[in-house]
């Protein structure tokens, strides 16, 4: 194993597949009527939040193509909600930790997947966030499992050069080597991992986005109330962009005390750059935001907002916080980084900034206010169109539903 590894690192491919400038969108057209009667699809998160959350369209598309669908996670809150359906089975990681670094607790991990797809031998395994993706990919390798990784952005590690260049990327380039193919959610990733020799060309498939209900998350009226409400929705991270929100809002409300500032979300215990609890109550008691925490359904607080916010600079796929605000007609601020960047035409349905830059957002935000409400109004129009022309489920799944009919067995 660790031959092929070492002479896989030393290789040098002498191009850059012409894939990361490929136009998806007439594929997109096509209509796919899969059928994968008796094959059985092993789905493996970090969380079964994750699959709760944001996999449920392709857990039913995958129902409905006659598959058999076991999803295997860290248990948590939403593991019981993921039974009940006779087609779909869940399975509890008892050793994958999100935030150790520990090799041990790692090699515990592996040993468990390892274990898991020798029992279920299933005909093909789907990995989603960074850690199934590097030690699924090697127990798959093992194991002679088909594996299909989902790279939905690089997320901390991604923002981290140091770390991505010494820890990260060699591991991605190990664990990839016999993947038999990688998705990702927009070219900015795709071309880095060619560039960077992770990968081969004839891996890469690009998928744009991940996805949303256009008819779940439909505009509403807005209750009364502000003329203006931005709303940042998403976990506390700062590499999320969240203090740059905090302190723009109070530079803006100084000058627009009718404007209004929410936020949405809350601290994730998993991630070391998460807001500590005392500062959110810091927040709370001495400036102008009102704050909420994370709920199950974020259509209300969409509906009550104007604007959303996602100052990011944590390594996204396609934000799907920006994708459910499209869709409910909301104008967009967000930074001008891979994955937040494919959702806005600029001065069309929001505008972009730079990273970590506080007087940048707040910019953006008096553009906004300065705006006739006739204008955000159709700037909002133009959000839900782009979302539906580009982002939809019923574009994102086709997709994923041809690349299911184009793979041969081992």
């Amino acid at each position: 194993m660790f031959n092929w590894a070492i002479r896989y690192c030393c290789e040098w491919p002498s191009y850059v597949s012409s894939i990361c400038k490929a136009d998806l969108s007439s594929r997109n057209q096509k209509n796919h009527t899969a059928r994968l009667p008796n094959r059985k699809i092993l789905l493996i998160a970090n969380t079964a939040w994750n699959f709760w959350n944001y996999r449920q369209a392709f857990i039913r598309a995958l129902e409905q193509t006659g598959a058999q669908v076991i999803l295997s996670a860290p248990e948590d809150n939403y593991s019981a909600r993921l039974t009940g359906r006779p087609t779909i089975r869940f399975i509890p990681l008892r050793r994958m930790s999100r935030r150790s670094l520990s090799p041990f607790q790692n090699f515990r991990s592996f040993c468990e997947l390892y274990r898991l797809f020798q029992k279920e031998q299933p005909d093909m395994v789907f990995l989603y966030t960074i850690k199934p993706n590097l030690l699924g990919n090697i127990a798959a390798q093992m194991t002679h499992t088909l594996a299909i990784s989902v790279v939905e952005g690089l997320g901390s590690s991604g923002s981290a050069a140091t770390l991505w260049r010494r820890l990260v990327a060699p591991a991605f380039r190990l664990a990839l080597h016999r993947t038999h193919r990688v998705v990702f959610l927009n070219k900015d990733d795709a071309r880095s991992f060619l560039q960077r020799r992770l990968i081969r060309s004839n891996q890469v498939s690009i998928i744009p986005g991940p996805g949303v209900d256009t008819e779940y998350f439909k505009p509403v009226p807005k209750p009364a109330g502000p003329e203006v409400v931005f709303l940042f929705c998403g976990r506390l991270l700062r590499e999320k962009g969240i203090n740059e929100y905090v302190k723009a809002a109070q530079m803006v409300g100084k000058n627009h005390p009718n404007a209004v500032f929410q936020i949405l979300g809350s601290p994730d215990s998993g991630n070391p750059t998460s807001v500590p609890a005392g500062e959110i109550k810091n927040w709370k008691r001495n400036t102008n935001l009102h704050i909420t925490d994370r709920v199950d359904d974020v259509r209300p607080h969409l509906a009550a907002a104007d604007v959303l916010v996602l100052p990011s600079y944590y390594r996204e796929g396609v934000p799907r916080s920006v994708l459910e605000a499209m869709s409910m007609e909301k104008i967009i601020l967000t930074t001008d980084t891979p994955g937040c960047r494919d959702t806005v035409d600029e001065g069309e349905n929001g505008y972009l900034m730079p990273t970590q830059n506080t007087e940048a957002l707040a910019a953006c935000m008096q553009r906004v206010l300065e705006l006739p409400p006739e204008k955000r109004l159709e700037m909002g129009r133009k959000s839900r169109r782009k979302v539906v022309a580009q982002f939809s489920d019923k574009m994102v799944l086709p997709l994923y539903l041809e690349l299911l009919e184009t793979i041969d067995q081992p």
